[in-house]
């Protein structure tokens, strides 16, 4: 189960914007400080939209690792707090959630007298409330079944702006899953999430996936030392002396497995790849979605990327695939609202043809 429709309005620097024909494979294109990445951000919000904490992940995601008061108003628009954030999301003929999010001042409380100097008693005092951000969620399913909570976040600590507590006092449990991947992820292979795969059987999808990069691999093995494939030599190889290509589409291989029927955000999805594995990238991302029943919502700024995706489309044997795949070229009008062009499958292809400058 995946988004059909998204809706965001007053997150970080998009008033409004409305995603509304979202595929099983979404990339999203456009000028640099457009919003792609904060479409990923929102859109992971409401994949775990009774989690607060989420809204202090997602700005550790871009490496700013602070949560004090001050911070507050960083994800809002404009900085202006007393707009709140609202996300809504469709992800059947039924199912909705949404979720919205506000600035919150736990309630003044009275510090009790102390014992001061000489064993004399300190007055009590009052002391201002710690200042948070509160979640209201609410949700449809689509058997038709409606819920709805609440849940805040607070700096733990104002001497400590790096600790957060979370109080959550529902007890909703979500069962969409999402991970996010940053732009500054190293591709480092998840060992438990390959040893799970091979566990299940399921290592000659990854081994038929790196072969596209090198046709020499015939199997993969977690080994004391970590990954190494067999190549046709008399030992194994470590799979870092084959190179990045084959690392990072093993780690993003493995990320996606671990997406069975959830939701993946990788940002900059390309980032680090040479032109040349690109359309394996791309085959890789399309099937391995579907054959796992997950979702994929990805940013590129690379043109070299959309024509090696343009060029896996046209593949006759990609056929089933492409109507679950769409282009959303972002765009800011004159009147601050984000705008998403979707291209489909045959306007994509027209625009990669003609060197449309979708980005």
């Amino acid at each position: 189960m995946g988004f059909k429709e998204i809706e965001i309005r007053n997150f970080r620097g998009i008033r409004h914007l409305l995603l509304s024909d979202v595929k099983r494979v979404n990339l999203f294109v456009g000028r640099n400080n457009c919003g792609k990445s904060s479409v990923l951000d929102a859109a992971f919000l409401l994949t775990g939209f009774s989690n607060p904490a989420l809204c202090y992940r997602i700005n550790q995601f871009r490496d700013y690792n602070h949560f004090a008061e001050e911070d507050m108003a960083l994800n809002f628009y404009n900085m202006d707090v007393s707009v709140p954030i609202r996300l809504r999301g469709k992800l059947g003929e039924r199912a909705v959630r949404e979720l919205e999010i506000a600035p919150v001042v736990e309630a003044s409380r009275i510090v009790e007298p102390a014992e001061g100097p000489a064993g004399g008693l300190l007055s009590s005092r009052e002391e201002d409330g710690k200042a948070g951000l509160s979640l209201m969620y609410s949700y449809v399913s689509e058997d038709g079944g409606q819920g709805a909570g609440g849940a805040a976040i607070f700096p733990e600590d104002r001497a400590r702006d790096d600790k957060i507590e979370v109080r959550s006092p529902g007890t909703f449990r979500d069962t969409l899953h999402g991970v996010y991947v940053n732009s500054k992820f190293a591709f480092e292979i998840a060992v438990d999430d390959l040893s799970r795969i091979i566990e299940e059987k399921q290592e000659g999808m990854v081994v038929e996936i790196l072969r596209r990069i090198e046709p020499k691999i015939r199997s993969i093995a977690v080994l004391k030392s970590g990954v190494s494939v067999d190549v046709g030599l008399s030992r194994l190889i470590p799979v870092n002396m084959l190179g990045d290509g084959i690392r990072k589409l093993l780690a993003l291989a493995t990320t996606l497995y671990k997406c069975r029927n959830g939701i993946l955000f990788v940002d900059e999805i390309d980032n680090g790849l040479h032109f040349s594995s690109l359309p394996s990238l791309w085959k890789a991302v399309v099937e391995m979605a579907e054959s796992l029943n997950a979702q994929v919502f990805a940013t590129t700024h690379n043109v070299e990327s959309l024509r090696a995706l343009s060029g896996v489309l046209a593949e006759e044997r990609m056929a089933a695939y492409r109507k679950d795949v769409m282009c959303y070229s972002l765009r800011r009008l004159v009147t601050d609202e984000l705008k998403a062009y979707g291209y489909s499958f045959e306007k994509f292809q027209y625009a990669i043809n003609q060197e449309i400058e979708i980005r």
